[in-house]
Formats: C-alpha cells, sequence, structure tokens
C-alpha cells in the first residue's frame, strides 16, 4: 500500500510535468531499495531541490548514479549510504547545492581507486559531515578532503571526521566566507588555529584530545564549548554577544577542583568586554546553584567542576533570562546587580507571584518554568537553610562579593 502511493503520487507528477520541491524519505524494509532507485529518478526528474533519504536499518543503502545528475539539489541529506562511483569516470556536479548533510555515510574504497579522501563537492554554501565513531575502523572513508568550494562555504559541521591539525588549518585559510563552524568529536584534532575574519558563530563539542585553541575572528557573535578541559589560549571577544561553556569533569566536593584548571577558567572569563553590558551567568550543576553578574565587575566562579557558564548581551527584558534558568528548578539564585537592578526587580516580582498562587490569583510573570515554583525568600546561610545554603553561603564570605550579593532560596512544588 505505501510502495503503490508513492508511486503513484510521483508519477502523477511527472505525468503533469509539476515541479517537486522536496522528496524525504525514512524507510526500514531493505527490499524497498530497488522501489528507492525507482523514486530517486522520478524526483530528479521531477527538478527536486531537497532530498533526504533515510534507512533505518543495519545495512547501508547504495545510491544510484542518477542522484549525481541532480541539477536543481539545493539541499542533500543522507544518512547510511553509501557513494559507489568510479571517480575517474563519474563527474558529480551539484551546482545550485547550498546545504549538504551525511550522516554515517561512506565511500567504497575500491570505487576511489583506494584513495580515502572524499573529493567530489563543489560549488555549496553548507557542508555537514557526520561519522559514528572513530572505534569503527572498517568505515572508509574517515577524511574529507573539500578541494574546490569556489569560496561559497558559508557553513561547516564536522562530526566525528578524523581531521587533523594541518588539515583543518587548510579549510579554514581556504574558505574565508565560513560563518559558522560547528566540530564534534573529531578526536585526532588537538591545536585548533582559527583566523577567519567572517566567522559568526563557532561550537566545540566533545573534543577530547584538544590542548589548545586560538580564535583570532574579530566579528564572531556566538561562541559553545561542551568539554572536559580548558584549552583556550588567545580568544577575540570584542564582538561576541553570547557565549557558552559547558564543562564536565569526574565529580568532586564542593570547593576541591584542579586547581590548573579553575585558574585558567578565571582568567579566560575575565577577558570579555562586559563594558559594553554583558551579563554573565554560572549554574553550578552539581550543587544546582545559579549566580548571575548583572555588571561583572569583580568575578569569583564557584570552585566546582561541572559549571555552566554564559555570557549574554543584556536584553529588553530580563524575564527572558532568569525565566528558562528556572527550568533546572534550582535551589539557590544569587544576583550582583547593577544600579537600578532589573534582575532584583524581576526576583521581587517572582517573590510576589508564587505569593498571588497560593491564594489562587493568576502570576503576572509570564513563563511556563514557573509554575512549580512554590516559594521564592531571601536566604542568609543559616544552618536552618539546609546544608547546600550553608556550603554556599559559607563560601561567598571567603570572597570579595560577599557585601554585593542578594542570595534568594527557590523552593519546589
Amino acid at each position: 500500500m505505501y510502495v503503490k502511493l508513492v508511486d503513484q503520487s510521483l508519477r502523477s507528477h511527472v505525468e503533469k510535468n509539476l515541479h517537486f520541491e522536496q522528496f524525504i524519505l525514512t524507510y526500514q524494509d531493505p527490499e524497498l531499495d530497488s522501489h528507492v532507485h525507482t523514486w530517486i529518478e522520478l524526483a530528479v526528474k521531477l527538478n527536486v531541490t531537497v532530498l533526504g533519504i533515510h534507512p533505518s536499518f543495519l545495512c547501508s543503502y547504495s545510491l544510484p548514479d542518477v542522484i549525481y545528475d541532480a541539477k536543481n539539489l539545493t539541499t542533500l541529506r543522507l544518512s547510511k549510504c553509501n557513494f559507489e562511483f568510479d571517480i575517474s569516470t563519474t563527474h558529480i556536479t551539484f551546482n545550485c547545492l547550498e546545504a549538504l548533510c551525511l550522516n554515517n555515510v561512506h565511500i567504497s574504497d575500491n570505487q576511489l581507486q583506494r584513495d580515502s579522501n572524499v573529493t567530489v563537492l563543489s560549488g555549496y554554501k553548507q557542508l555537514s559531515y557526520f561519522w559514528p565513531s572513530t572505534s569503527q575502523d572498517n568505515l572508509l572513508p574517515h577524511e574529507i578532503a573539500i578541494l574546490d568550494g569556489y569560496n561559497t562555504l558559508q557553513t561547516l559541521k564536522l562530526t566525528g571526521a578524523s581531521i587533523m591539525d594541518q588539515q583543518f588549518r587548510d579549510v579554514s585559510y581556504k574558505f574565508p566566507n565560513i560563518s559558522q563552524l560547528d566540530l564534534t568529536s573529531c578526536y585526532k584534532l588537538k591545536n585548533i588555529e582559527i583566523q577567519i575574519e567572517k566567522l559568526k558563530k563557532f561550537t566545540i563539542s566533545d573534543l577530547n584530545s584538544l590542548e589548545k585553541v586560538t580564535i583570532q575572528s574579530p566579528n564572531l557573535l556566538e561562541f559553545g564549548f561542551y568539554g572536559s578541559k580548558m584549552p583556550f589560549s588567545y580568544m577575540d571577544t570584542s564582538s561576541l554577544k553570547r557565549s557558552r561553556l559547558n564543562f564536565f569533569l569526574p565529580s568532586t566536593n564542593f570547593g576541591n577542583v584542579d586547581n590548573s584548571w579553575y585558574t585558567n577558567l578565571n582568567h579566560f572569563v575575565q577577558k570579555f568586554n562586559y563594558s559594553k553590558g554583558l551579563i554573565l551567568i554560572i549554574f553550578c550543576r552539581q550543587a544546582n546553584i545559579i549566580i548571575i553578574y548583572e555588571n561583572p565587575r569583580e568575578i569569583v566562579i564557584p570552585p566546582n567542576h561541572k559549571v555552566e557558564i554564559c555570557i549574554i548581551a543584556p536584553m529588553l527584558h530580563i524575564e527572558s533570562i532568569i525565566g528558562p534558568l528556572l527550568i533546572n528548578r534550582p535551589k539557590i539564585m544569587s544576583i550582583l546587580p547593577c544600579i537600578n537592578s532589573k534582575a532584583l526587580q524581576v526576583m521581587s516580582t517572582l517573590k510576589g507571584c508564587t505569593q498571588m498562587q497560593n491564594v489562587g490569583k493568576e502570576c503576572p510573570f509570564d513563563t511556563k518554568w514557573h509554575r512549580n515554583l512554590k516559594e521564592v525568600i531571601s536566604c542568609t546561610g543559616t544552618p536552618e537553610e539546609g546544608m547546600a545554603a550553608s556550603m554556599w553561603y559559607l563560601w561567598l564570605k571567603s570572597t570579595f562579593v560577599i557585601d554585593q550579593v542578594n542570595n534568594f532560596m527557590l523552593k519546589w512544588k
């Protein structure tokens, strides 16, 4: 029934000479492969612009040669697919291709004349390359060599690609128009050097071998880091409007941290230009405590390995910052306010909001995250407030911000 329905739909479009905007197929039965061949051929005839093939069984699907003639294709997304062609005789021209996403896609070593580098892509604006794991050494290729992008590449996402330091530097030099760069699980990268003037968004995730990062991109607006090390040697933060750092080190007791990592983290956070009004938020996941620096002149970071650090530009409504923080159901929220603090005003509103809820009135704090909040009270670190509050207040007393901070205890339903 399913096969008949797809057949009829595609053939009807062909008979009427209609344009087919997108064809995205996810299927579980490998016996459908022959039909998928036909459907791709029909989709190409219909000048499809968005094509996605995603088999969800163990074996990979071998793409038909007709796919290389899809001259109107702007987006190609493939999962568990094999490119099978002779590179000496097959000319691949995706003239309109802007986005390419490859997830667990590989090319037969024999078909590439024993060359494990993919060199068949040109003229695209976005490339996403995913590889499941470096432990699967039987799957080739592990590397992508991007030889000709006509300087059109704007978005580059590499996941699990075994690209080396020099190869990565070559890529960054070759494509000066990259504005978004994502690197995930590229375990062979140790020393990242970025000199891309037009780069605006850069994300690093799970690069366990990373030792050093140098970022010389004066127009960088957003930066994200997810990992365990503190590898940053230099970073141009002059234009930065948002940064998120997530650290996942082995759990330790509060106050017991790796001194080198902790010192480097403190130095890195101090480098940002807070004179532009940037707000610093630190979420201590292990203790479930949040500290907000509304005017970060003097900064101390909680001594804990599992911290999330956000640096964001000021927004018109501080509720849009504090609201989403409540999804973590924090036990304590500490605020180092600026003059005429909007954050303290929001906490006051939130405090009144819980009181109104308790008497059945509508809450003016219009977010979906506060609804399970039962009470907001000022926190002074007394033993009666619990161990978390006592531990947190004891640490704050050892710092120079103790006289500036306002602490709130949040109780949840």
